[in-house]
């Protein structure tokens, strides 16, 4: 079996607490091999180049960087921008050409749990009192006022099944969509995955 995270994570909201745990920590471990083994950031992380496989449905990674080099100068840059709305940092959203980067792809990667945890897309808006405001805006604006668990998918939230486990993937994922100079590395983050426990 395989299937792609999509772009619209309702499709596929029955994964338990423990399976997105498990998802998030093999992704880490998949991003964590290509940083610190191979020293090469993906450059273009979001739902449509994760495949979960098998019946414990491993993330595998696609598309690493490799658009950078199978597409004519300026053609690339535009992929880029086009696919990774949502899942770009901040600080790169302003750069002409925006070369992939660890920090890039650790902000991908946040917002990729945040997306499990929610079960709504990157590039969603969402309404509340406040106004409109995106995904990361609105989660970031929730923990701030003490409402973090509000944004729980709320398929498992109402369930009694390891609230702490989702606060802590919360609280992992908002520390890693945080500003580039506060921003974890992609092994701090698997570590702290890796320490959580079901």
């Amino acid at each position: 079996m395989s299937m792609a995270i999509e772009s619209t994570p309702r499709r596929y909201s029955r994964l338990s607490v423990c399976q997105r745990l498990k998802i998030a920590i093999d992704l880490a471990r998949c991003l964590q091999f290509l940083h610190h083994e191979k020293g090469l950031p993906h450059g273009n992380l979001k739902p449509t180049n994760i495949f979960l496989t098998g019946p414990d449905l491993s993330p595998k990674l696609v598309d690493y960087c490799l658009h950078w080099f199978t597409t004519p100068s300026g053609i690339a840059e535009q992929i880029l921008n086009l696919g990774a709305l949502g899942y770009r940092a901040p600080e790169l959203a302003n750069t002409a050409k925006p070369m992939p980067s660890f920090k890039g792809d650790v902000y991908a990667f946040g917002v990729v749990v945040l997306e499990m945890l929610t079960r709504k897309s990157a590039g969603d808006i969402i309404s509340g009192q406040s106004g409109a405001v995106d995904l990361t805006d609105w989660v970031q604006m929730c923990n701030r006022e003490g409402r973090g668990t509000d944004c729980f998918d709320r398929d498992i939230a109402g369930l009694e099944e390891s609230p702490r486990v989702m606060d802590e993937l919360l609280a992992i994922s908002l520390r890693c969509i945080l500003p580039v100079n506060e921003r974890p590395n992609m092994k701090t983050v698997c570590d702290d995955l890796c320490a959580i426990t079901a």
